[in-house]
């Protein structure tokens, strides 16, 4: 079975302030990759944030994706896509 996908407003209103060449990795993994995978080991570069159980982050050069992943109901959620040095302060 595969993972539901879900885009908070959020999410999409930043992914338009990224630059080109940012943005279009990032949409190829929330659009293209995040829909079609089985396992979590398929994203390349996904990294669980310390101290919280259902947060994590995939990171594009100096920008990174916040993804909050349920594994039990198989739903991942892209929350926010921001400069590295922002995630930790405004996400999760």
């Amino acid at each position: 079975m595969k993972f539901q996908i879900l885009y908070k407003k959020t999410f999409l209103k930043e992914l338009k302030k990224l630059l080109k060449n940012i943005r279009i990795k990032t949409e190829h993994l929330c659009f293209d990759i995040l829909p079609e995978i089985d396992n979590l080991a398929d994203i390349k570069g996904l990294e669980k944030l310390v101290g919280y159980e259902k947060s994590y982050k995939v990171r594009f050069g100096d920008y990174c994706v916040g993804i909050e992943i349920d594994i039990e109901s198989k739903v991942i959620e892209c929350c926010r896509a921001l400069h590295r040095k922002e995630i930790y302060r405004y996400y999760p």
